[in-house]
């Protein structure tokens, strides 16, 4: 026999052995499945004690049948006291059905509806109970009120005081409070004429709102209650200290050609906008400055109103001041890098 030959027989082989043990398998899965019938009961059901009238989709299975006296019992009939009771009426029962039916000698812990006991008379009137017809005894209240003083009552209480919000104060605020002023000297120089040539320039400008403009006389107070001096160019500048020799903090300037504040025309001065501007390099420790004009800046808004913005006047965010504290960081190294 050929290779072909020997491979076709033992292909038939194995198929008909596969038809065999799956013929097997069947039937030995019927007989443990009828084994399994068998066990259950399946054949005793003839014999069951259920009756023909069982309903399975009952909750307890059908309706089962109870005493007269066991409603009694459970208050769902009015007890005849009147009449005896007999042996017949101890035998009729009435059907009860439902998740309330159980057995008379069962005590499995339900508890049952509560009874509502009538009081009975001959005509079947309502009779009231002694303690709702007996007057209760009167309580006199003054004895048991704490006595006030005459004068308590005459005087009306005083009513609460609405807190007031707490003060704000800044630390560019504490700062010139701690200042001590300098009487004019004839070498004094003007606020900001010893600024260095600016290389880098920080710029926060407060814009009124709509239809609204600052005055220039509160805009003054703010300015000085702030530690800023009107100097040069016209405009108000804020020192490291009340001695204009030191180095400039930072500026403000009008927002308005030609951007000048004139102390004699600030009274009768109103702008849209006003903007505060730090000079890289100037002061000794240029984060404290910018913390400090960014302060002024704020102080602004919160006493006349407006909206911080930046140097291209878009609003000034989280994100925008902190970019301006990185800027100082930068310039600061670049600075430490060419000294060394």
């Amino acid at each position: 026999m050929s290779l072909r030959e020997w491979l076709i027989a033992i292909g038939t082989l194995v198929i008909i052995g596969i038809v065999i043990d799956g013929v097997r398998r069947m039937r030995r899965a019927r007989k443990e499945s009828m084994a399994i019938s068998s066990g259950m009961g399946a054949d005793e059901l003839k014999d069951s004690p259920l009756d023909d009238d069982f309903n399975p989709e009952l909750p307890n299975g059908g309706a089962r049948t109870v005493s007269r006296s066991t409603l009694e019992d459970r208050g769902y009939l009015k007890r005849d006291m009147s009449a005896p009771v007999s042996a017949d009426q101890e035998d009729d029962v009435t059907p009860e059905s439902g998740w309330s039916a159980r057995d008379d000698d069962e005590d499995d812990g339900i508890l049952s509806p509560p009874r509502v006991v009538k009081p009975e008379t001959e005509e079947s009137e309502p009779v009231e109970c002694e303690a709702v017809s007996t007057p209760a005894p009167a309580v006199d209240r003054s004895k048991t009120r704490p006595s006030r003083p005459e004068k308590a009552k005459a005087e009306p209480e005083p009513e609460p005081r609405a807190e007031e919000p707490p003060v704000v104060t800044t630390e560019v605020e504490e700062d010139t409070a701690r200042r001590t002023p300098n009487k004019p000297r004839k070498n004094q120089p003007l606020a900001g004429a010893n600024r260095p040539e600016a290389r880098e320039v920080l710029v926060i400008n407060v814009l009124a709102r709509s239809g609204e403009q600052f005055q220039g006389s509160k805009l003054k107070s703010l300015f000085e209650a702030c530690g800023l001096e009107h100097g040069d160019m016209d405009i108000y500048h804020r020192h490291e200290s009340e001695d204009t020799t030191t180095p400039v903090q930072f500026s403000v300037a009008n927002a308005v050609e030609p951007g000048t504040f004139r102390p004699q025309d600030m009274a009768g001065l109103s702008t849209p906008g006003i903007s505060f501007f730090m000079s890289l390099p100037g002061p000794t420790n240029a984060l404290q400055a910018f913390e400090f004009m960014l302060e002024t800046a704020q102080c602004v808004v919160r006493n006349l109103g407006g909206e911080l913005k930046d140097e291209r006047r878009s609003v000034m965010t989280p994100q925008t001041i902190e970019h301006c504290r990185q800027r100082i960081r930068e310039f600061e190294r670049k600075q430490r890098s060419q000294r060394a």
